[in-house]
């Protein structure tokens, strides 16, 4: 008769220590663990993207406010992208925006405020494409250039690590 005896307390014994609490628990931290761990991978798969105007050509400044301007617009919107990441060199950048013009074109439709444009240069190895971002502000056109900027690097995520190696 002690035997079953002996069975149950050792039965409760162990529903004692190993609740569905302590299980709920070491389930939660295990989900917090790899979503932290996740998000340090997507921090590290970002692609560095240096940022230049086309005044700016052997280690002068550009006399252009206005393209100097906009790289400080740029700059600032990158910071906040998922996919990319501004850095300060162009020898540690896999993709190099060039700002080459910004300007207002004229309204054809009343109702359309798309009026500002910044147009911009994207190289990556020998690939070479002229962006134009559109919007109400200069702003705005950079907030499009960024958004431009990301669709193109998801999609040709792959060759551009390639060009990393």
């Amino acid at each position: 008769m002690q035997e079953p005896a002996r069975r149950r307390s050792i039965a409760r014994h162990l529903r004692s220590h190993f609740s569905g609490r302590s299980i709920c628990l070491a389930l939660i931290s295990v989900i917090i663990t790899s979503a932290f761990l996740f998000a340090a991978d997507k921090a590290q798969e970002k692609i560095p993207v240096f940022v230049k105007s086309a005044g700016n050509t052997g280690g002068f400044t550009d006399p252009s406010k206005d393209r100097q301007d906009s790289l400080k617009d740029l700059l600032n919107y990158l910071k906040n992208s998922k996919s990319v990441l501004p850095v300060e060199s162009e020898k540690a950048a896999l993709v190099v925006l060039e700002i080459l013009n910004r300007g207002m074109k004229p309204e054809i439709d009343y109702r359309s405020p798309n009026n500002a444009h910044l147009t911009v240069r994207l190289t990556a190895g020998e690939y070479s494409a002229e962006l134009t971002g559109m919007s109400s502000t200069y702003r705005g056109a950079a907030v499009d250039i960024v958004k431009q900027t990301e669709t193109w690097v998801k999609a040709n995520r792959e060759k551009l690590l390639a060009l990393k190696k």
